[in-house]
């Protein structure tokens, strides 16, 4: 059934509020991990005129809070490589991943849309799962999507059991898992001759941080030239402080967007996997050879002798 953007009596809409610090550069560490980026990052959250709300329902499911991550990470690292500014190929695209059978992220255009735009769907999942963070609640619902006040569109997660008939319609996009021996994402058909090489060290940073500093970071790297002349990128979701760093092996001007995508999916994967969140730097190999090196980092750095988040605050 088509999701409905409009309230119903069991439904109420409540607004995800953007984040207080959203106007805040991830182009502040530069200069502290010695990067550069290779354009200028935008908002995770997409534009002022972009808004998301969410249908709350009195009796919520709860989903799990690393596979929901986990299932997201992947879904926007397949998508990061395909046209930001094109359509997703249908009117309801319904997104599985075979590792979480009981989990599906269904995206509706609205009636006269062939298809939901591709900015949304990255737009959208951010503010869903910045809200989800920010309020601990990792529900199953649905939300609307709204620009300049007007309906745009819908997202739903749902839960299900395996015997239980998948009633949604359209068409359904297979999320590839990771393989098990060479470690590949669903970013590409072609990372049959990928490997990576994992370091933790470090500090310790809390789930949230990783894997929405990871949505941030697919966010800005979807939008990126598929390839580009700068050998570096820095990418990742304030306030949150895991900062995703990727440069090309050897200073060359090599770096392009699926490498970027590959390895900003894949240390969160790995750590997610590990269950293990400390800093991790990561190399990525094709036919055995180094192509990038990057990770997450905490930024700003714990202060000596501290635990936990940083106070910031000067007096």
């Amino acid at each position: 059934m088509i999701f409905l953007l409009g309230l119903s009596l069991f439904w109420l809409m409540v607004a995800i509020p953007s984040s207080s610090n959203g106007d805040q550069d991830v182009k502040s560490v530069l200069s502290a991990h010695n990067a550069s980026l290779a354009t200028n990052n935008p908002l995770p959250i997409g534009p002022a005129e972009f808004d998301v709300r969410f249908f709350f329902t009195p009796r919520p499911q709860l989903v799990d809070r690393k596979q929901i991550f986990d299932f997201v990470t992947n879904m926007l690292a397949a998508e990061a490589l395909k046209d930001f500014n094109g359509l997703l190929p249908g009117k309801t695209i319904s997104f599985f991943d075979p590792r979480y059978p009981h989990v599906t992220i269904v995206a509706n255009s609205l009636v006269y849309s062939p298809g939901m735009p591709r900015s949304h769907l990255f737009w959208g999942m951010a503010r869903i799962m910045d809200h989800m963070t920010k309020t601990s609640l990792f529900i199953a619902s649905n939300f609307a999507l709204l620009w300049e006040g007007r309906p745009a569109g819908g997202l739903s997660i749902t839960l299900h059991t395996p015997d239980q008939e998948d009633k949604h319609t359209g068409t359904t996009l297979l999320l590839r898992p990771p393989g098990r021996q060479q470690n590949a994402t669903a970013a590409s058909d072609a990372l049959d001759f990928t490997t990576f090489e994992h370091k933790f060290h470090g500090s310790l940073l809390s789930v949230e941080d990783v894997c929405m500093g990871a949505i941030g970071a697919l966010v800005q790297a979807a939008q990126l030239p598929y390839r580009t002349a700068e050998y570096a990128f820095v990418g990742g979701f304030v306030p949150y402080h895991a900062v995703q760093s990727w440069s090309s092996f050897g200073g060359e001007p090599v770096l392009d967007r699926e490498m970027v995508v590959k390895g900003v999916y894949e240390s969160t994967r790995y750590a997610i996997a590990h269950d293990d969140f400390h800093e991790l730097n990561v190399r990525i190999l094709e036919m055995g050879l180094v192509f990038a090196e990057g990770g997450y980092i905490r930024y700003p750095p714990l202060l000596s002798g501290l635990d936990g988040r940083v106070n910031t605050s000067t007096s």
